[in-house]
């Protein structure tokens, strides 16, 4: 997904190699969602028709590189859709992305 969305190729030309590979390090470690308050779920990209239950996140395995579909991938690179698109939208393909989805207000 850097390479998609041109980070991989930004981060070289300003940097080098060994300082993507560093960033690519620390995007592995980071958590992929969160539960604050014990009332919002935090994600870096949105939720996903896989997604049942929380413990469900728990479950995944993480170390490794992020597969093109699944409940990782939503967790990661789904979208909402805008507020004046995302009506009664159920779970629809992520065509920007290429992977995922994007969702309306019905999932949420």
């Amino acid at each position: 997904m850097t390479e998609h969305f041109t980070f991989r190729q930004e981060c070289i030309n300003k940097y080098d190699e060994e300082v993507y590979g560093l960033i690519m390090d620390s995007f592995d470690a980071m958590p992929l969602a969160c539960l604050i308050n014990e009332k919002y779920l935090g994600v870096h990209g949105g939720i996903s028709p896989e997604l049942k239950k929380l413990d469900m996140i728990q479950k995944i395995k993480r170390f490794k590189e992020t597969p093109l579909d699944g409940l990782f991938c939503d967790l990661l690179w789904s979208d909402p859709l805008d507020d004046d698109k995302a009506g009664d939208y159920d779970f629809m393909d992520n065509e920007e992305r290429e992977c995922s989805f994007v969702f309306g207000k019905k999932p949420c």
